[in-house]
């Protein structure tokens, strides 16, 4: 097809075909695509002809028994949206428990212990080419795919990113979409037993974003997220904070954190909501939250009398948050300024790391897209798989985080990393 054929061809068809073409080139991430800065003309028979083949091609049998229950439960389990990204430089699969996924897939195919641990999705697709091709680059990324779901109605979500000059992107999404209607299927239920059950799931990592619609528009999925939150055993779930305007409550988002009482459980806690194990946002969503659980606004530093993102001033502010949102840890990614790490102690002495990061160059070649799920990735498999300490386990999530800030697409291959970052971030001894 020539750009000619595409020029009188709305944006959403554009990105329809561009994405069509990238699936056709069989790459494991979606490349570059063409982009087609035009205009519209409803009446241009070209169009409806190139769209009515497209749409002909797209049709599709699914297999939905995708379930194997003679299979494991996963070591870490993510929950949430997966997606498309459409961003400047092409059409990318996403969603951040999805980026989170591909990462520890990387980070667990290259580890040094003796029982490979393995990651697995929790999402809905649609079902359509867009789905079924997810559902294939997963797999060829080593996450498992036993727990995505196909919803029977919405298609498979699709966002645009547009990235601003210092590599930042906002985003806008198709609603509903099938990441909207995860539901809380038995064999999805089941990971939520106590660790009695050997062997077990250990981290359930989810974020905020899967929550968007609540009840609204027969969405499903934070009723889902809110039952494992509540379910899943004590110290098993980490919380990404995303705040995507317009996309979410105060209420919702500090429903998830803090949990809601378990009046069905069995353990001798019950009743009491469940600690999470880790929480993660970024320095704007610090603030937000601060404001929403009442606590003194500290963005500026003044009430504190210092620098409010570094030191005993950031400290203070992450201890006084871990209490207010029930988390054993809080995470605060700064960007190119690194990040810190706060823990509560068993006997009350507390933990707190700061890592000033790792330089990267934004270019046009690049964006920061993926970034924060690729920090927490690591973050996870050191913490909660690994063992390592809270300090190495910063220092390791800054490196992968550093590192694919300064690449295209929120996924790059962890083999391309230079080998100062890779080094750290690789889940060997220390």
């Amino acid at each position: 097809m020539t750009q000619g054929e595409t020029a009188n061809m709305p944006p959403s068809t554009r990105t329809l075909l561009a994405i069509a073409f990238a699936i056709s080139s069989g790459s494991n991430q979606l490349g570059t695509c063409v982009a087609f800065n035009t205009h519209y003309n409803d009446n241009s028979r070209v169009h409806n002809n190139r769209r009515l083949q497209l749409h002909a091609q797209l049709k599709l049998n699914f297999d939905n028994s995708n379930s194997d229950p003679s299979l494991p439960p996963p070591s870490v389990l993510c929950i949430g949206e997966a997606l498309f990204d459409s961003l400047p430089t092409g059409i990318y699969l996403g969603g951040a428990p999805t980026n989170v996924a591909v990462h520890l897939a990387s980070l667990f195919a290259s580890s040094s212990q003796s029982t490979d641990p393995t990651v697995a999705v929790a999402a809905c697709l649609g079902k359509d080419q867009l789905g079924k091709d997810a559902h294939r680059r997963l797999s060829t990324k080593g996450v498992r795919v036993d727990y995505i779901q196909f919803h029977h109605e919405w298609e498979t979500g699709m966002s645009t990113a547009i990235i601003d000059e210092d590599g930042d992107a906002t985003y806008e999404f198709n609603t509903p979409a099938a990441w909207d209607g995860l539901s809380l299927e038995e064999r999805l239920s089941g990971l939520m037993q106590h660790r009695k059950v050997q062997p077990s799931t250990q981290v359930f990592v989810m974020g905020t974003i899967a929550g968007r619609l609540k009840n609204d528009q027969g969405a499903t999925s934070f009723a889902t997220l809110k039952t494992i939150r509540n379910k899943a055993p004590e110290g098993s779930v980490v919380l990404d904070v995303n705040l995507r305007s317009p996309w979410y409550t105060p209420e919702s988002v500090l429903e998830l954190a803090k949990g809601t009482r378990d009046e069905t459980s069995n353990f001798s806690e019950e009743g009491r909501p469940k600690e999470l194990a880790l929480l993660k946002l970024n320095e704007e969503e610090l603030c937000i939250l601060e404001q929403w659980c009442g606590l003194k606004d500290t963005s500026s530093g003044d009430n504190y009398g210092g620098d409010a993102l570094r030191g005993s001033v950031l400290r203070e502010r992450m201890e006084l948050l871990s209490k207010a949102l029930n988390t054993k840890r809080v995470c605060v990614t700064r960007g190119k300024d690194g990040a810190a790490l706060f823990c509560k102690g068993i006997s009350g002495d507390a933990e707190f790391y700061e890592n000033l990061g790792y330089n990267f160059t934004v270019n046009n070649d690049s964006d920061t897209v993926g970034a924060g799920d690729a920090f927490l990735a690591a973050l996870v498999a050191s913490l909660f798989i690994q063992g390592d300490s809270s300090e190495i386990a910063l220092e390791r999530a800054c490196a992968l985080g550093g590192y694919v800030a300064g690449c295209r697409g929120a996924t790059p291959e962890h083999r391309d990393a230079p080998e100062n970052l890779k080094s750290v971030f690789s889940l060997k001894p220390r």
